[in-house]
């Protein structure tokens, strides 16, 4: 459209008008003038929609700022391929009358050209379909040959079917060894998940497809049965738009086959069913190699297990017990697989799992979890909620040292072989003899850790509560010995592997002493294992520091309660002795925390020199004062700090002992108070010497004793003006006239108005100078601001105040600030310019970015003293009556203080020469947005 490729979205032909009479007659058809222009033109025509209308229909489109008009004239000219017709040509114009014959001749020669191009896109698309083909067969081959379980050949086919054929949903089914029939589900881009086994009578949809032959066939789900199982349960359940199941066969024999499906509403495409026919034999033979080499596996496996257990001698139990658990899975070719291991006493010692966590179950459903049970003497089988199961007991000798219990995913499993019985008696063996060496090493280990107890030391607390919690667990770890350390009022257990614990609150220590330790005891103790996570059969002990419960040590009744119960004593012994030592420790280590403390936040310098004079103590404030780093003073003497610093006593130092340093670069007053610490027999242990930097001290007095001369000298001259114009007022009142009188009462109003205004100049610095200060700023005119201020100063200055030149520019936003500080700051620049200038004083407001205002005092004085520029605005002595005699006094000290303070702005002499002076400040605008 104008040279713009545009995407229309389709229309039935049937609708149409010109293209469909092309297309039905196979013949050019030119329209000059449209008969269904006009009819169309008086719609409402959507832009990007076909409007439909009688015989015809309009899609609109084109820039959104185009006028939506139709088309007056247009050719179309059918492409055909052959005889048939497989595209249409068409030029349309907004002219009625635009096209003749020799638009129709070049279109019928362009389509032939079309026609060449579209017959050459379908054969390079076949082309491409077949080389699609090929790639993904490739793919499977290479999938399929690096699978090595039935698994990762499911998803090895489940990949290239999700990719290649677009399914959603793909099933592969298998008959295993038993004879059940078995299999994978997975879904796009998902991890492949088990289906089965079952009896094929329990799959009848697998039954059916059997029965259907050997040819890749579409499913349909007639017959009620389908529904049934598995499979077709899995298949139907997600209300698929097509289906088709390849067969695996093997002489001649279906054994498998792969169902896909798709549940978007699209259909497989016959390239597809061709990809299944190549690819199933490959399947098929990837599944065959697979079962050959299971079985080899197996018979091998079982020489490797007793290998294997044999090479277990010596190793720690719970390892023993996991290698022999994961390898009876295996064996036994069950879905999950628990060994136990007993003591002597017949209780469980230790437990690992492989697989599923159900086959914990086992012992309990074979009659063997309560103390009185009655072991059997070969293995015992069973079901239970939809598990088939069985317990292989381990016996060796005469006496039951373990139990393999396995559970299976079908209800149909053969009982354990013989060569299963044979691992079983070297599982016993085994556990046996990680049972006697477990014993040995318990007792070794229980000896360290009481020798390892006295290499503790307790100067280290947080290193020996740890070691010592380490030293408890590898001491009773036949036992699963814990140390739970009262830490803070919580009873917490310090692990090496950072595992996270429960925490006990624990408010009083030593009420919780006396009542695990009372007659109740037993069952207030049961509880407190329970909220530490314990399990049925451990105990603890109690170790007590100073009548206080300190800690607690947990291990289970395992093998020999009566040794493990010795042993966790003399161990908790050892542990109150320590923690004991270590409440001592931790009580010295607070108060020096607590010191150091004290030290490090104090805002005065700390010195401690030793009874040679020399520095062993410096806290961090003294580098502050000194700028010298205080891990370098130890070991000089004080006079050599001072000499580094650049301090130098003053000459005068008071009664009680303390000196004055002064320092330069920069200036700094600094108070040396010494202190004497007496040692044994009256003699000197030491010097502390106390360090105060002064110097804002001494520049606040100095500031303050500035500010009084200055206030004295102000409030000095329109003090005595008023006295002696109202002494005058009264003394002539009878020979004064009422001019006179006036003129008289408006210099005592004039000058009564200049120490009312020093007196607020000095509240407001007073109160910026605390740096407390907060504005509340509100919206100020500019223009009303200022009218205000000429006229407060109309009063003081009378006809000057006409030199006051106002200009200010159209849409200048007004000031945001507080409204009494603007004008005190104005009323300072501006009455400055009056009264040290005999011309005009301009005043001007510029925008100088979003935000802010810039505002200009200018007058054409003699300008201000070279000298005086960089302390202009700082604080001086008493004001001169010109520029060129001294300074401004307190007016320009209050300007700065108003602008950096109240308005966050600045406030600077943007030029100061013979053409006169000009300051400028900037306060905040308010914009509105």
């Amino acid at each position: 459209m104008g040279g713009v490729e545009e995407i229309v979205p389709p229309v039935p032909l049937a609708v149409t008008g010109p293209s469909r009479e092309a297309y039905e007659t196979g013949k050019p058809v030119l329209v000059r003038k449209s008969p269904w222009a006009r009819s169309f033109e008086g719609k409402e025509l959507e832009r990007e929609v076909w409007t439909v209308g009688q015989g015809a229909a309009i899609f609109v489109s084109g820039p959104p700022s185009d006028q939506r008009r139709v088309s007056r004239s247009f050719v179309w000219v059918p492409v055909l391929s052959g005889d048939q017709i497989t595209a249409m040509l068409s030029l349309q114009s907004y002219t009625e009358g635009a096209f003749d014959d020799w638009h129709v001749n070049l279109l019928h020669d362009v389509a032939a050209h079309v026609s060449l191009a579209l017959a050459n896109a379908d054969h390079f698309a076949q082309a491409q379909t077949e080389r699609a083909r090929l790639e993904a067969l490739h793919l499977l081959d290479m999938g399929v040959a690096s699978a090595s379980d039935e698994r990762q050949l499911a998803e090895a086919v489940f990949s290239v079917v999700s990719d290649y054929l677009g399914s959603t949903h793909t099933v592969l089914a298998y008959v295993d060894v038993a004879g059940m029939v078995a299999g994978f589900t997975g879904q796009r881009a998902e991890r492949a998940a088990p289906i089965g086994p079952v009896a094929i009578d329990g799959a009848p949809f697998f039954r059916r497809m059997i029965e259907g032959g050997t040819a890749v066939i579409d499913v349909v789900a007639d017959d009620p049965t389908d529904l049934a199982g598995p499979i077709g349960s899995y298949v139907f359940s997600h209300a698929p738009s097509h289906v088709v199941w390849a067969p695996i066969t093997q002489d001649d024999r279906v054994v498998a086959g792969v169902v896909a499906m798709r549940n978007d509403g699209g259909r497989f495409q016959a390239t597809h069913l061709k990809l299944l026919e190549t690819a199933m034999p490959v399947v098929g033979i990837a599944l065959r190699t697979m079962r050959l080499h299971h079985a080899n596996q197996l018979a091998l496996a079982q020489s490797v297990r007793i290998q294997e257990l044999a090479a277990l001698a010596g190793h720690e139990l719970m390892s023993v017990v996991a290698n022999i658990a994961d390898q009876a899975r295996t064996m036994l070719e069950a879905g999950g697989s628990v060994c136990w291991a007993f003591d002597t006493e017949g209780r469980v010692t230790a437990t690992r799992g492989s697989g599923d966590a159900v086959a914990e179950e086992v012992l309990g459903w074979a009659g063997l979890s309560s103390d009185d049970r009655v072991a059997p003497a070969g293995i015992v089988s069973g079901k239970a909620h939809d598990y088939a199961w069985n317990l292989v007991p381990l016996w060796y000798g005469d006496r039951l040292v373990g139990a393999i219990g396995a559970v299976h995913a079908s209800a149909l499993v053969a009982e354990p072989s013989s060569a299963a019985l044979d691992f079983a008696r070297h599982a016993a063996v085994a556990i046996e003899n990680a049972r006697l060496v477990a014993e040995t090493r318990g007792r070794i280990r229980t000896l360290e850790a009481v020798a390892a107890f006295t290499d503790l030391t307790p100067t280290e607390p947080d290193r020996a509560r740890s070691e010592m919690a380490r030293l408890v667990s590898r001491a009773l770890a036949g036992s699963q010995g814990e140390l739970w350390l009262l830490e803070d009022g919580e009873l917490v257990r310090r692990s090496d592997n950072g595992d996270p614990s429960p925490r006990v609150p624990v408010t009083d220590s030593a009420g919780l002493l006396r009542a695990l330790t009372s007659s109740a005891g037993a069952r207030r103790m049961r509880a407190l294992l329970d909220l530490l996570g314990s399990p049925q059969d451990a105990f603890a002990i109690p170790v007590q520091v100073e009548g206080r419960l300190a800690a607690l040590l947990v291990a289970r009744m395992t093998a020999g309660p009566a040794e493990t119960r010795r042993l966790a004593g003399v161990l908790a012994g050892q542990a109150a002795v320590l923690l004991g030592q270590l409440e001592l420790v931790d009580a010295l280590d607070r108060e020096r925390r607590m010191m150091n403390a004290i030290l490090r936040h104090s805002p005065v310098g700390v010195m401690l020199e030793d009874a040679g004079g020399r520095i062993v103590y410096a806290n961090p404030e003294i580098e502050s004062i000194y700028s010298l780093q205080a891990a370098d003073m130890p070991g000089r003497k004080p006079e050599e700090v001072f000499a580094a610093a650049g301090a130098t006593p003053a000459e005068d130092a008071d009664a009680e002992g303390t000196i004055e340093l002064r320092m330069k670069d920069p200036d700094r007053t600094v108070h040396v108070r010494r202190v004497v610490i007496p040692g044994l027999e009256g003699e000197p242990a030491g010097v502390l010497t106390l360090h105060e930097d002064v110097t804002a001290q001494r520049q606040a007095l100095e500031a303050k004793d500035l500010m009084l001369r200055a206030i004295g000298h102000e409030v000095r001259s329109p003090a005595a003006a008023m006295k002696n114009t109202l002494a005058g007022i009264m003394q002539w009142e009878e020979t004064i006239d009422a001019n006179g009188r006036r003129s008289l009462l408006q210099e005592a109003y004039e000058s009564s108005d200049r120490l009312l205004s020093l007196v607020e100049s000095q509240l407001i610095i007073a109160k910026l100078e605390t740096k407390h200060f907060e504005p509340t700023p509100e919206p100020v005119d500019l223009a009303s601001a200022l009218a205000g201020v000429v006229g407060v100063l109309n009063h003081r200055y009378a006809e000057r105040t006409s030199a006051v030149e106002v200009n200010l520019p159209d849409g200048l936003p007004q000031a945001f600030c507080e409204p009494a500080h603007l004008g005190q700051v104005l009323t300072n620049l501006i009455g400055n310019a009056l009264e040290y200038t005999s011309g005009a004083v301009q005043v001007e407001a510029r925008q100088v970015q979003r935000g802010w205002l810039e505002i200009t005092v200018a007058d054409n004085g003699q300008g201000l003293p070279a000298g005086t520029l960089d302390t202009v605005f700082e604080k001086t002595g008493p004001a001169g009556r010109s520029r060129s005699q001294g300074g401004l006094g307190l007016g320009l000290y209050l300007c700065r203080l108003v602008v950096e303070r109240s308005f966050g702005g600045r406030i600077w002499v943007a030029a100061s020469d013979k053409r006169g002076t000009t300051f400028r400040f900037t306060v905040p605008a308010r914009i509105r947005t």
